[in-house]
């Protein structure tokens, strides 16, 4: 019998899962999230095992596609209001597919959106879309290579277990403290400035 195969270039499958060991920080002004859209030798919620199939190849996830253009979308929409940044960082190791990811700084109000919502830790679902073969004919739920086209940010996470940490917006803090001290310098210029003429 002929391995499975789900997915297509032009329709690739999907999988909605949680962000393992997920955090979204904040560095330098820029916002990045990271964890493991994918983890290996345990059954996902579509009861497949992600498992590295030693007689054929050392590795799970096949890159090569992804890596010519790397970027981040929400739900899986093909289109530039709904391209949340692009992936900084991407590998496998014996836990699963890691991946570190930096938001675009848009405005615009889809993409705003998503990034403030995993910012405080509301969203907490990744999506990987591809071609996944199944090559085990013996046992079928092996996921044995996984052609990986595109990652999405999703609203729903496959799993309640799923945490994305929320960040400690730091920078606005800041920029807060400064824009105060500021402003109390400024009235304090002003009020000397009111004194001197009362002086007069």
């Amino acid at each position: 019998m002929k391995h499975k195969i789900c997915g297509t270039l032009k329709t690739p499958a999907l999988k909605i899962l949680p962000l393992q060991d997920a955090t979204v920080k904040q560095e330098n002004g820029l916002v990045y999230i990271e964890g493991y859209a994918n983890t290996k030798n345990l059954a996902d919620r579509y009861g497949d095992i992600p498992t590295v199939l030693k007689s054929k190849r050392n590795f799970v996830y096949e890159l090569t596609e992804f890596k010519k253009n790397p970027v981040l979308l929400i739900d899986h929409v093909n289109q530039l209001d709904h391209l949340a940044g692009s992936v900084t960082e991407i590998y496998e190791d014996e836990k699963g597919l890691y991946f570190k990811a930096l938001f675009s700084a848009s405005n615009h109000p889809t993409i705003a959106h998503a990034r403030q919502l995993y910012k405080e830790g509301h969203a907490k679902g990744i999506s990987i879309a591809g071609r996944f073969h199944y090559e085990v004919a013996t046992d079928p739920s092996l996921l044995t290579l996984a052609e990986i086209y595109e990652i999405s940010l999703v609203a729903i996470p496959a799993d309640p277990r799923s945490l994305a940490t929320p960040i400690k917006d730091n920078d606005d803090e800041e920029q807060r403290k400064k824009q105060e001290k500021s402003n109390r310098q400024k009235l304090e210029k002003e009020i000397n400035a009111w004194l001197k003429e009362l002086r007069k």
